[in-house]
Formats: structure tokens, C-alpha cells, sequence
């Protein structure tokens, strides 16, 4: 019995003197401060094949463990492996979905790295050719941080070609068209949209458009006759109406809701009831 009893001091013993040396280096160490790391992976490719048939497994235990690494604020660099973490799991899985929303949202709001966001959304789209949001955040992507609305338009126009997608999709693509300013093609889209709408929620938006647009339009035009009109006679209209006796326009134009455009002829502005600041400077 004793050799045994002799055993378990000395293990306790040293047990008390490894926690005693771990102690004291902790003590000199601050875990928690900030560092660089370093990050190795084979290629999908490989990974699959290392998977010996339980790939999609392999996808998921990389997937949680990509989203516990990013969440590590005090690894400094860790985003000079973002790309190649989530083409990997990609690479083992194509058709998993979640890793391309997830990796373009932190390549998006953690690492500010759009292009990076938009080249993993591009390969998600391809891989699944059925889905229309992979272009939908790509397109919010471009028009939100980017303020590209022709390439938001792009990916808009891609993802309302899907079989599945919800009709928002359409109207967001014709609001792309607006904000590029190609009045007449968004006129026309917002006019499909609006005879074709399917509740009040979309009729109302489609509505809201085509008066905006149609009174960007009209509104630069009756500014630009009522200048025409001062310097002929030498003072502001008396009424819009003076625009016709004076053959400067053939009708005078209304607004999408059938009214006439406010005009103010002590100053010669003319102006709609309802304004939509929809583009900022």
C-alpha cells in the first residue's frame, strides 16, 4: 500500500508545482492582447479528399470554427486569411450556402473589403444558380457602400431573373435605374410595376416613383421655358397659362397624380406638391 500512497503524493505534488509555474507565467502574459497569427489550410480540393467521404462535416466544424476566428478581435491580421478560409469551405461544399452569406458579411462590415464580398457572393451565385439573394447582397453592396448604382443594377436585374425571386426585387432594380439617372427606362419599368402591382404596398411605391420622376422631368422643362419667357419679355410669367399664348409650349404638363405644378410668379419658380429626396449629392 505504501508505494501506492507514495505514488499519489508525488503526483500531487507535482501537480501543485505545474499549477504553480502556470500561475506564475500567466501572470506575465496577457492572452488577451493584441497579436498577429498564422494561418494554414490545404486546399478544398483536398480537404474533401481528407474527409473520406464526410465532406459536408468537414465544411460545418471549418464554417463554426471561420465564424469563433473572426470573432477574435485581438488577432490583428486575421483578415489576411479571409478570402482563403471561405474559398475552402466553399471549395469542400459549393452548395453550402450559409458560409457565402457569412463570409461576405464579414469581409463587408469587419474587414470593409467589398470587392473580396462581391467575388466570394459572384462564386456563390454560380454555384447556386437557382438562389437570387447571393445577388441580391451583392447589389445591395455595390449601391450601399460602393455607390455604383450600374453594377447594383447588374446584380438586381440578375437576381429578379430568378425563378424564386420576391417581387421587391424588380422595384429595387428600378430604383437603380432612377438613381443612374436614365429617367426614361426607369418611367417604363416603374409603369409595368405599377399596372401589374399585386397589393397597395407596391402600387403605392410604383406610384411614388413615376410622380418623382415624371416631375424631375416636367419641372426642368417649365424652368427652362419660364427663363426662355423672362428674357423675351423682361419678367416672370403672370401664369404657366403664358407659356402657351406665348408658343413656348404646345401643353402644360401636370403631375403623375393629374395636377397642376405650383408656380410662384413673383420669383418664377415652379415647383410639385410632393417631393422624394431619394438622390443625395
Amino acid at each position: 500500500m505504501m508505494p501506492g500512497r507514495l505514488l499519489v503524493a508525488v503526483f500531487l505534488a507535482g501537480l501543485l508545482l505545474a499549477a504553480g509555474v502556470q500561475n506564475r507565467y500567466d501572470t506575465t502574459v496577457d492572452y488577451f492582447a493584441n497579436r498577429d497569427t498564422f494561418v494554414s489550410l490545404p486546399s478544398g480540393k483536398t480537404m474533401k479528399t481528407l474527409s473520406f467521404g464526410y465532406s459536408n462535416l468537414a465544411a460545418d466544424l471549418l464554417f463554426i470554427w471561420s465564424i469563433q476566428f473572426y470573432s477574435t478581435t485581438y488577432l490583428t491580421n486575421r483578415f489576411d486569411f479571409l478570402e482563403r478560409v471561405y474559398d475552402t469551405i466553399t471549395d469542400i461544399t459549393p452548395q453550402y450556402k450559409e458560409p457565402y452569406i457569412i463570409g461576405s458579411l464579414i469581409m463587408v462590415y469587419e474587414a470593409r473589403d467589398i470587392p473580396m464580398a462581391l467575388r466570394l457572393l459572384d462564386k456563390g451565385s454560380r454555384h447556386n444558380p437557382e438562389e437570387w439573394f447571393f445577388d441580391h447582397d451583392a447589389g445591395y453592396y455595390c449601391y450601399k457602400f460602393l455607390k455604383d448604382f450600374a453594377k447594383a443594377e447588374f446584380y438586381y436585374n440578375r437576381a429578379a431573373a430568378k425563378p424564386e425571386a420576391p417581387a421587391f426585387i424588380k422595384r429595387l432594380n428600378a430604383h437603380m435605374v432612377y438613381l443612374r439617372d436614365d429617367h426614361k427606362v426607369a418611367y417604363q419599368m416603374w409603369l409595368e410595376i405599377y399596372n401589374n402591382a399585386r397589393d397597395t404596398l407596391e402600387k403605392d411605391v410604383a406610384f411614388n416613383h413615376l410622380y418623382q420622376i415624371k416631375a424631375e422631368n416636367d419641372l426642368a422643362l417649365l424652368k427652362e421655358r419660364i427663363g426662355i419667357f423672362r428674357r423675351q419679355f423682361r419678367r416672370w410669367p403672370a401664369t404657366l397659362s403664358e407659356l402657351l399664348s406665348s408658343r413656348l409650349l404646345a401643353a402644360l404638363p401636370g403631375d403623375f397624380a393629374g395636377n397642376e405644378y405650383i408656380y410662384n410668379p413673383e420669383q418664377g419658380t415652379v415647383s410639385a406638391a410632393r417631393v422624394f429626396k431619394w438622390k443625395r449629392p
